[in-house]
């Protein structure tokens, strides 16, 4: 879904009218984008943490309930697909400042999953909000999907370590490859490695991780240790999460 300043019809009366319920458009709801709809979307970004643009892309209308499905429809034949977020509530994983890994990834989970759900996907998670369930419990959702990934975040001694790459078995090295791809376009940080980003389970300390041994794959979003990867991710942090949607649509779709 996409509306910008300037559409009008059913679908702004409907962002109208969400917006509303939110408290944050008072006007009569006449399905034209207006000035006014515009600051109402803008505050209503701002209060997700994402870029105020103004224009209503498929992550926000998810978290707006906007997408229904028609009476009549067909029934879902698209794969289920599984996304958890690393490390877990009592264990916050690797940390910049007041930023932690678990915090950063948990977002990452329910921002991804909001777009998929809006683009008629089933996703299974291992918590819903700030929830975020332990390893081994998220191990075991694996074989519930057809696809299953886990967020994490790099990290290193040295603040100029950089990139994203991606853990999982032969079998989802192509996948692993787009993944870190378009993260690294996003982003505008390199894709780690000599083989697109992705590493076999074997590969040095990742060695028999129990979410890869499953079947899954551990994406390594970027270094939460790099000051200036972890500013990219905060102001363009739905372009990411719409970043990973579009490969998995493209993928399952």
């Amino acid at each position: 879904m996409l509306l910008k300043k300037g559409d009008t019809g059913p679908a702004v009366e409907r962002l109208q009218t969400a917006l509303a319920k939110q408290g944050l458009y008072i006007y009569r709801v006449d399905g034209d984008f207006g000035q006014k709809t515009e600051d109402a979307l803008k505050a209503y970004q701002q209060k997700l943490g994402v870029k105020p643009d103004g224009i209503l892309g498929d992550y926000v209308a998810g978290k707006l309930g906007l997408v229904s499905v028609p009476a009549g429809a067909p029934a879902n034949t698209k794969p289920v697909i599984v996304l958890t977020a690393g490390h877990s509530l009592i264990d916050p994983g690797a940390c910049n400042g007041k930023f932690t890994e678990a915090g950063i990834v948990r977002e990452v989970r329910n921002g991804v999953t909001a777009i998929l759900n809006s683009r008629g996907y089933k996703v299974i998670n291992d918590g819903t909000g700030t929830d975020n369930q332990p390893l081994g419990k998220a191990a075991a959702l694996v074989k519930q999907g057809k696809i299953a990934i886990e967020f994490h975040l790099n990290a290193a001694t040295s603040k100029s370590a950089t990139g994203v790459e991606a853990l999982a078995q032969s079998k989802d090295k192509a996948i692993c490859q787009k993944l870190c791809s378009a993260l690294a376009n996003v982003l505008d940080i390199p894709v780690r490695g000599g083989n697109g980003g992705w590493k076999d389970e074997g590969s040095g300390q990742h060695s028999k991780l129990a979410y890869v041994s499953a079947g899954g794959i551990i994406l390594e979003l970027f270094f939460i240790s790099n000051d200036a990867e972890l500013k990219k991710y905060f102001e363009r942090k739905d372009q990411v999460f719409t970043a990973i949607a579009d490969v998995l649509t493209e993928a399952f779709n």
